[in-house]
């Protein structure tokens, strides 16, 4: 727990650094504990914003395995201590505990693709930071990542929740892409990763020179 408030320490420091020079910020992790600095710096510089999840996991204990900070309580650690996030906005999530159920619940519907991305950003602010576990996508696009669940959500999926966020005007404010793990006899974990770091660079920048 020491250590990980020294790191915490040491993103939100860098953060505020780039932040406070103008700059738009990305956080390329590492697991998905270490974006808590970034979203913490956001916090002190903008009144509201929101925050769209991709991950197979809720990330809503508030301690595992005696770990505060770690990947599994990234989302109620920011919940807790980031008042200028009023809403999270979680998709592909399909592995929780009990208690994490009770505070996150999702249901069924017979809607096109289209028709959910559309609801899914209607419920977030005007400022919207995205956190991109690789995990929320399906086995195939990271197999080697390091708690992969069954399910998820296609690339293109993906692609066309993050292109209709920004098509209906928000502001992408700062975002993450956690948990890609390389493997040498395989390259699709380093594709899958990059393609969606560079999709949401783009996308970042051009929901902020309208």
């Amino acid at each position: 727990n020491e250590g990980c408030v020294a790191m915490n320490a040491n993103i939100g420091a860098q953060a505020a650094r780039w932040l406070d020079a103008g700059k738009l910020v990305g956080l390329v992790g590492g697991d998905h504990s270490t974006p808590y600095g970034l979203i913490r710096a956001l916090g002190e510089r903008h009144a509201e914003f929101g925050i769209l999840h991709i991950d197979a996991h809720c990330d809503l204990r508030d301690a595992y395995e005696g770990f505060e900070f770690s990947h599994a309580s990234i989302m109620f650690n920011v919940l807790r201590d980031v008042p200028a996030v009023t809403k999270i906005a979680q998709v592909a999530v399909r592995d929780f505990s009990e208690r994490e159920a009770a505070l996150a619940a999702a249901g069924f519907r017979g809607e096109t693709w289209d028709a959910q991305c559309l609801r899914i950003v209607e419920t977030l602010p005007q400022e919207v930071y995205v956190s991109f576990d690789i995990d929320g996508l399906s086995y195939e696009n990271c197999p080697h990542t390091g708690t992969p669940v069954a399910g998820g959500l296609g690339f293109n999926q993906a692609v066309w929740l993050l292109d209709t966020l920004v098509r209906s005007g928000r502001r992408i404010v700062g975002f993450d892409v956690v948990e890609v793990t390389p493997a040498r006899e395989e390259r699709i974990d380093a594709i899958t990763g990059a393609r969606v770091l560079w999709k949401l660079c783009n996308l970042t920048l051009k929901s902020n020179v309208r």
